[in-house]
């Protein structure tokens, strides 16, 4: 089954030799992206560059089976750069929109056939780092769109966990005064 994949995809699948990226876009901060690829040069996709180097590390395989799951993989990043632990591990980071691809490469001009194949797309849900003798990783959970499905929804109704979607609004800055009898509508 060709689950979507265009012709010349297809046509290379068919083929005596794969060779194949990750292309993986992981949004910063809520204003940009970074892109990473696995590959061993830099491939230029969508009009945007993905860095072959040596910080991305892997990401782990997503199951996939016929019953409505909760999925997630595990994307890891090099931790030895000190930069890479100030951009990727922090709370700011959680819920940032991250994208894995699988990109086909023709071996003789190095270039991607047809359109790469989406692999995972989520959110950041969390992270973490270990640190070990002679290596550090930091470690994204990357869950799908149905991650918060079975949380229980609502809001604290005060001013600091309002302000932190909307920092200049002081809407609730008497929400902790509580009102014995709240009338609304007509009598």
């Amino acid at each position: 089954m060709s689950r979507g994949l265009d012709s010349s995809v297809n046509t290379y699948l068919a083929g005596d030799a794969l060779v194949s990226f990750l292309l993986v876009d992981i949004g910063v901060n809520g204003s940009s992206t970074i892109y990473y690829t696995d590959g061993p040069f830099d491939v230029d996709y969508n009009s945007n560059t993905y860095e072959a180097q040596g910080n991305f590390l892997g990401v782990s395989e997503a199951q996939e089976t016929g019953e409505l799951q909760i999925t997630n993989v595990n994307l890891q990043i090099s931790a030895l750069d000190v930069s890479n632990v100030t951009t990727f591990a922090r709370s700011e980071q959680i819920n940032q929109p991250v994208e894995i691809r699988r990109a086909f490469i023709n071996p003789t001009d190095n270039s991607i056939v047809g359109t790469p194949v989406t692999l995972f797309k989520g959110r950041v849900g969390g992270y973490s780092v270990t640190d070990a003798d002679e290596t550090a990783t930091i470690t994204y959970e990357v869950v799908s769109q149905f991650a918060n499905f079975d949380k229980v929804v609502g809001r604290r109704t005060n001013i600091a966990n309002f302000q932190r979607e909307y920092p200049t609004d002081f809407g609730m800055e008497y929400s902790h005064e509580t009102l014995n009898d709240l009338k609304w509508g007509q009598k």
